[in-house]
């Protein structure tokens, strides 16, 4: 088992002890073809880690149920992510293309983990919270390709709080918090009829 797979295996079994309403709102895996299919679709070459969350599951549906398996996010369908990100990009465009103007080189071309102050092709979408902030992976090259970062349509990519290394680090934060109810990343746990809610005090 997988690093990954198994931080998932940890969150996934607390929440069918703890949080079954929370569980049951998640899909099942995708298929490959179709994870496949969204990597073409983004033209970014992903991180294994990155295709091997979408194996393990295809998010959640939007619907009466939403399921924060992160904290105050929402795991996003292969689809929805292929929408959002078409959707960001666009939006972004021409803040891109000026900011590239101003630095005299591509944005893109900096190493992952670097603060964009725009939202880049290499930018993943994976979660979404209630509002218009999402959990991006970037696909950068560099030393921190892969990692983590929360970005608000409203402001900047990367704000700061929310942002860990990997995928299998912020599942790893994200188990530890469950099972100890200790805060991730200010974030704190707590469970009402059945499904899994965070507090940010």
């Amino acid at each position: 088992m997988t690093h990954l797979a198994d931080q998932w295996g940890r969150l996934l079994s607390w929440c069918d002890a703890y949080a079954p309403v929370t569980a049951a709102g998640l899909n099942p895996p995708a298929e490959l073809r179709i994870i496949r299919d969204a990597e073409s679709a983004t033209g970014q070459t992903w991180t294994p880690e990155l295709r091997e969350w979408f194996a393990l599951h295809n998010g959640s549906d939007r619907g009466n149920v939403f399921p924060q398996v992160l904290p105050g996010h929402r795991p996003m369908t292969v689809a929805e992510l292929v929408v959002d990100w078409r959707s960001l990009v666009g939006i972004w465009a021409e803040t891109t293309t000026a900011l590239e103007e101003i630095e005299g080189r591509q944005l893109m071309a900096d190493p992952a983990g670097t603060t964009a102050f725009t939202y880049l092709p290499s930018f993943i979408p994976i979660a979404a919270d209630n509002t218009r902030c999402r959990l991006v992976v970037d696909t950068r090259d560099g030393d921190a390709a892969g990692c983590v970062v929360g970005f608000a349509s409203d402001d900047v990519v990367d704000e700061g709080t929310m942002r860990w290394p990997s995928i299998g680090a912020m599942l790893h934060d994200v188990a530890d918090s469950l099972e100890t109810h200790h805060p991730c990343k200010g974030w704190v746990p707590f469970v009402e009829g059945g499904e899994l809610h965070w507090d940010f005090p």
